[in-house]
């Protein structure tokens, strides 16, 4: 059955703007899709029980389909509304083990999307009915190349994120120590780096993809086959040359020095920064087909054309 009309659920993520991108690219994909900000809701409705709110909104709509973007959507709402209406959850993260909370909800809903291979298998033998892998993307419009001249976004070497775990911390710090080199990103002060900004947005990550020559990749998983940040699409998609660490099937995505450039070690990392410094011919090459494959196969659009799809070419459930 064509899907037509979509309740989608989600926080506004405004550093991000993932829900905002997704959103904007339902709508080109539907003939009526409805947002609804549950942490909004939560705060507009605080004098009675904001739930039935959206339990509400959702009944009203009678949508084909009730899309949430990670857990956002209350539990009780999913439990109320589950066997009236297809229902998919898009799960952006990864957690090692499995988060029983995504079980918990994934147990309740028609369809699981998540962004790696590695934990399918899993997932299927906990109970989740339909679990899919669906990469994130980058925007359309928004993910552009976007020239500045500003010499606060420039740097040989630079990296967007958080020190979330001790091999980002100790890769950077080498790299910090031995090339011309810019965080951006909150907390890094304490581990001796230094931070520019804490908050990146989407306007202000385009000028660094931009103004540095190389956009350093170092996600929090290496282990989970498939598994990468979704900073590797939206550097590619603002024309930055990134340099990422490998993890298991990135080479069925990707083509090495085509695409981008990738590192197995934090020595390799290294020598290949001072390469792609000296080959800047080749460096461009790259970050020029990383743009165009970004942007011909895995913006925004994509991702919720393929979800759609996969929900509309499946029979087996309501």
């Amino acid at each position: 059955m064509p899907i037509t009309k979509v309740i989608f659920l989600g926080k506004s993520k405004k550093k991000t703007g993932n829900t905002r991108f997704m959103f904007n690219a339902l709508k080109r994909r539907v003939k009526k899709a409805v947002f609804i900000n549950v942490p909004r809701h939560r705060k507009l409705f605080f004098w009675t029980d904001y739930q039935k709110v959206i339990h509400k909104k959702i009944v009203g709509a009678n949508p084909d389909l009730v899309l949430t973007y990670s857990k956002d959507i209350p539990y009780q709402v999913l439990e109320d509304i589950r066997r009236s209406y297809k229902t998919a959850i898009f799960y952006p993260d990864i957690t090692v083990p499995i988060a029983e909370e995504l079980v918990r909800y994934a147990r309740l809903t028609d369809y699981l999307f998540i962004t790696n291979k590695g934990q399918l298998a899993e997932l299927k033998s906990l109970g989740i009915k339909n679990p899919s892998f669906c990469m994130q993307g980058c925007d359309r419009d928004e993910h552009r190349i976007t020239p500045t001249k500003n010499r606060k976004w420039a740097s040989k070497v630079a990296f967007i994120g958080r020190p979330s775990n001790d091999y980002r911390i100790e890769l950077l710090r080498l790299v910090n120590g031995r090339y011309d080199f810019k965080a951006w990103g909150a907390d890094w002060q304490g581990f001796g780096i230094t931070s520019l900004k804490g908050h990146i947005y989407p306007k202000e990550y385009a000028r660094i993809c931009y103004a540095a020559q190389i956009i350093l990749g170092c996600d929090y998983n290496h282990e989970t086959e498939c598994y990468f940040s979704n900073r590797t699409w939206i550097t590619m998609g603002c024309g930055g040359f990134l340099l990422t660490n490998y993890v298991s099937g990135l080479e069925t995505i990707f083509t090495k020095g085509v695409h981008l450039e990738w590192y197995r070690s934090p020595e390799e990392c290294l020598d290949l920064i001072g390469y792609y410094l000296k080959h800047e011919d080749r460096r461009k090459r790259i970050a020029l087909g990383g743009y165009e494959f970004a942007h011909s196969r895995r913006t925004y659009d994509v991702v919720m054309d393929e979800i759609i799809s996969r929900i509309e070419n499946d029979h087996g459930t309501k």
